[in-house]
């Protein structure tokens, strides 16, 4: 339901934008077109119509988005991480196994106080 939703806001963006787009703040647009001819729908009606198609539109665009956000699937999602893994199965550098072989630390033959002593 929530993409029958996402594609009804997206037709009526759509439709919104294409009035936006026929009307003139200044009175022309579409209007403008229909004002040297005597039609049935004259050219106050053409405004109205096109004004009450904006409101409409904008009005079911709030409409259709309150009733997706009440339908947005909200099952449980398993969110796997390898990092969470990782982080959660990993060894404590505290504790080091008995048998494990440790490397020592080959300290200097002579340091460089040693080395000036034996030049003087």
């Amino acid at each position: 339901m929530f993409i029958v939703f996402s594609v009804l806001i997206v037709i009526t963006s759509i439709f919104l934008i294409l009035i936006v787009l026929v009307q003139n703040s200044k009175g022309g647009g579409l209007a403008s077109n229909f004002a040297g001819s005597n039609q049935v729908m004259g050219v106050r009606k053409t405004t109205d119509f096109l004004e009450k198609a904006t409101w409409y539109l904008a009005i079911g665009i709030v409409v259709f988005s309150l009733a997706a956000s009440l339908t947005i699937p909200s099952g449980e999602v398993k969110k796997e991480s390898k990092i969470l893994d990782k982080v959660e199965n990993a060894v404590d550098p505290s504790v080091i196994p008995p048998n494990m072989p440790v490397q020592e630390v080959a300290q200097p033959t002579s340091t460089t106080e040693e080395k000036e002593e034996e030049k003087k």
